[in-house]
């Protein structure tokens, strides 16, 4: 046990535990010792020691080994409120009475730690009103039945005795007694229902707290039955005592529990060692894993560094669950790098060594699945891009050629009819041939221009003549809002690089213009290390989603080919950042 992960604040509180059961455990043992009505004294005490010591220590021990986990505090309580029996040995009147009051505590105690456990949490309504009112029982009934009940001489008084009414004490033990019964069983209902429903891994964990607890209130439950019905007194003493029995095994058994886990632990881990010894084919590594936790459905997610989420084994992207889905991860690391994330079954959160001990064991062969998996995943993109590209080239080549057909083309089949005209009319009338001739000058001159506009949006002639700075200038004042260039080199970068900044620079604008309602934009381009960087800014909206469009997602495969990378910053009202790096290769 190891309680390097317990807070200041939680060491000191199992520190005052362990002080109160050793108060609890000592006053036992005075109270008993020196009590003058009781009974086989040294049975009494040895029961009262060895269920209060039992439950605390081993509350401690669970407490330290899950700071997380309710579950050991609930068992210290239940320790620590079984010491109050021996309240009931003393002869003051005073601590006679309040052991007589606090003489059912410990059982509210114990239904609200069977029903939270493992995590100490209850897990539905149902449970909490029940565990709300066995605390009520406890606390409130013997204080009850103490008004009205008389005591034998020979104790000490009941300090609560208000009025001496043995019928009406009959009464009200009666109608406890019911309640408590219609409680016990009740727990028992749940427990088994909870057994039912919970997957193998569940059961492995539950098997050992869940059936002592469940044999426990079930016992409980026919002992109060045999007192209401007035079974023989040998048949409820044999409930009782099995039932004393068994409630003091509940500490042993989760003991029990936590011992088996250990050994399963080392005998899973060390067959999952053999199996990857043997080099595991493509999707058996999983199985081995499954095989090792015993959970049929465990996954496995893969990490992607680059990309900054997880995969599948056939790179489709993967969400780890969320608390309360019933499912949990747990993330495996190899030398201080992410390598995968085991999802598992939500129980195995429990035992914590046993996933990350499979987790240490499979790093390798993990580490070997996730660079397949991002193979993979760069091949899916390669294709996707490749596709996207010839997407991109078809729709280029049908607008080119609509506007083709729709401008320069007709221009210039209405410069050959109107050269044709004035061809006819050169002898007959030669100046309707001349005001024809010039009318076709300036068909000829439109045309040019088409084709120039049209040529731009290919490749800008004055990025090839006069190169980058002049071309975003060109770019910039042609925008329908202020941009301002800022740090663009002066020198001339390589032809691809220069054609990469300019298209980000031109469809980042575009963007702008269209949907970032924005009154401002900034460029800038610096060279670092050997990398040309472009950053876009606004002042916009924000919100952009580069998976949303094409116009992006065509950037991203443009750079790709170049081995350059894209970037997007758009947190919703604080605007747009687009970032390319792009390698200055020649």
């Amino acid at each position: 046990m190891s309680n390097a992960r317990l807070t200041p604040g939680q060491r000191a509180a199992i520190t005052t535990v362990a002080l109160l059961g050793v108060l609890g455990a000592a006053a036992t043992v005075t109270f008993v010792l020196t009590s003058s009505f009781t009974e086989k004294k040294w049975l009494v005490l040895g029961l009262i020691l060895w269920i209060g010591i039992s439950f605390t220590a081993t509350g401690i021990y669970a407490w330290a080994r899950r700071p997380d986990s309710r579950f050991g505090l609930q068992m210290c309580l239940v320790g620590l409120s079984w010491f109050a029996i021996s309240l009931g040995t003393s002869g003051s009147d005073a601590i006679f009475t309040l052991g007589l009051t606090l003489s059912s505590l410990y059982a509210g105690f114990m239904v609200h730690m069977l029903l939270g456990y493992p995590s100490g949490r209850l897990h539905s309504r149902l449970e909490r009103w029940l565990v709300g009112f066995a605390y009520a029982m406890t606390t409130l009934a013997p204080i009850a039945v103490l008004l009205v009940t008389p005591l034998p001489d020979e104790v000490p008084r009941n300090l609560l005795l208000v009025d001496s009414d043995a019928g009406l004490a009959d009464v009200l033990d009666t109608v406890m007694q019911s309640i408590a019964i219609a409680i016990t069983s009740l727990v028992v209902v749940l427990l088994v229902t909870r057994w039912q429903r919970a997957t193998v891994p569940e059961r492995r964990l539950l098997a050992p707290v869940l059936w002592s607890g469940a044999a426990t209130c079930a016992l409980l439950a026919l002992t109060l039955v045999g007192q209401l019905v007035r079974l023989p007194g040998q048949v409820i003493n044999v409930f009782d005592v099995a039932g004393i029995v068994i409630f003091a095994s509940v500490p042993f058994a989760f003991l029990f529990g936590i011992m088996r886990s250990n050994l399963t632990r080392g005998h899973s881990v060390g067959r999952l060692i053999s199996r990857l010894g043997d080099g595991p084919s493509p999707g058996r590594l999983r199985d081995a894993l499954a095989t090792a936790l015993r959970d049929r459905s465990l996954s496995i997610a893969y990490w992607m560094p680059d990309a900054e989420r997880y995969v599948d084994a056939s790179g489709e992207p993967v969400t780890l669950p969320q608390a309360g889905s019933g499912r949990a991860f747990t993330e495996v690391e190899r030398d201080g790098r992410r390598v995968a994330a085991i999802v598992h079954d939500a129980s195995l959160d429990q035992e914590p060594e046993l996933v990350e001990a499979a987790g240490a064991a499979a790093a390798l062969a993990l580490e070997n699945e996730r660079l397949d998996a991002e193979l993979r995943v760069q091949i899916a993109e390669v294709r996707a891009s490749r596709r996207r590209l010839l997407e991109v080239v078809t729709r280029e080549r049908r607008r080119i050629e609509r506007d083709l057909h729709d401008g320069a083309q007709q221009r210039l089949v209405a410069l050959a009819l109107t050269l044709g005209i004035a061809e006819n009319q050169v002898e007959k009338d030669p100046e309707q041939a001349r005001g024809l001739i010039r009318e076709a000058r300036d068909e000829a001159r439109l045309a040019l221009e088409e084709l120039r506009e049209l040529a731009r949006g290919i490749h800008p002639a004055i990025l090839t003549d006069r190169g980058l700075g002049p071309a975003l200038e060109a770019l910039a004042s042609r925008a329908p809002l202020p941009v301002e260039l800022a740090d663009v080199p002066q020198e001339r970068l390589p032809a691809p690089v220069e054609g990469a900044a300019y298209f980000v620079v031109a469809e980042a604008l575009a963007n702008i213009a269209k949907y970032a309602e924005a009154t401002h934009a900034e460029v800038i381009v610096q060279r670092v290390n050997a990398h040309a960087v472009v950053e876009v800014r606004d002042d916009g909206v924000g919100g952009a989603d580069p998976s949303a469009g094409t116009g992006l997602r065509g950037l991203e495969d443009r750079l790709s080919a170049i081995d350059g990378r894209l970037a997007v910053f758009s947190p919703s009202g604080r605007g747009t950042t687009i970032r390319a790096e792009i390698p200055c290769v020649s």
